[in-house]
């Protein structure tokens, strides 16, 4: 899996998300992982989904002591939705770290599908989120998002505040620093001596 950021809040929350495994060998008195384990061992085969930390701990073991599968939201089914038209899906309620966990899942997808669709989904709706910054009426118009993505909107509607509230102003002129101008001065006077 991926080194995951100790002291990140957001980074422990996208590490606790739960991704589907299969348990490739019995693991004694670990029944208690599966909910519907009658048993105090964990028998081999098993499938459940478990934290994406954990999962990662026992499949960089040697040997792995489980296999890790795509969760669904990062399936053929979902990427071809998220590939076609981005834009019209609920993120919050697709997964509110679509991204980061995905970024964790691209690492090991060998094909490279996860990441062409993280890439591909950032993009169309980063125009849409950028486009609706301007107007924060068309913010409330535009479909949930996920939790990185409400970071970059409020980042962008503070950065379109800042800019209008400047050109407002518009009698600023812009003039040349005093260190760019001693300095150009000073790379004058080294030529006139060559």
């Amino acid at each position: 899996m991926a080194n995951s950021n100790y002291l990140s809040i957001s980074d422990i929350l996208v590490t606790n998300e739960k991704v589907p495994c299969k348990f490739l060998l019995d693991l004694p008195k670990m029944g208690f992982l599966d909910p519907s384990a009658t048993e105090n061992d964990l028998k081999a085969g098993t499938n459940i989904e478990i934290p994406l930390w954990l999962a990662e701990s026992l499949y960089t073991r040697r040997p792995p002591l489980v296999s890790v599968d795509l969760p669904k939201i990062y399936k053929e089914t979902y990427r071809e939705i998220l590939n076609a038209d981005s834009c019209t899906v609920d993120m919050h309620k697709l997964g509110q770290h679509f991204y980061e966990l995905g970024c964790y899942i691209a690492k090991h997808d060998i094909k490279g599908e996860v990441s062409s669709t993280l890439l591909n989904t950032f993009r169309q709706r980063f125009k849409m989120i950028l486009s609706a910054s301007v107007s924060t009426d068309s913010i409330n118009s535009v479909q949930p998002l996920s939790m990185s993505e409400r970071k970059r909107t409020e980042a962008a509607v503070v950065t379109e505040r800042a800019l209008s509230s400047w050109l407002k102003i518009g009698d600023c002129p812009l003039t040349t620093a005093n260190m760019v101008a001693n300095h150009r001065k000073r790379k004058r006077a080294e030529m006139e001596l060559l």
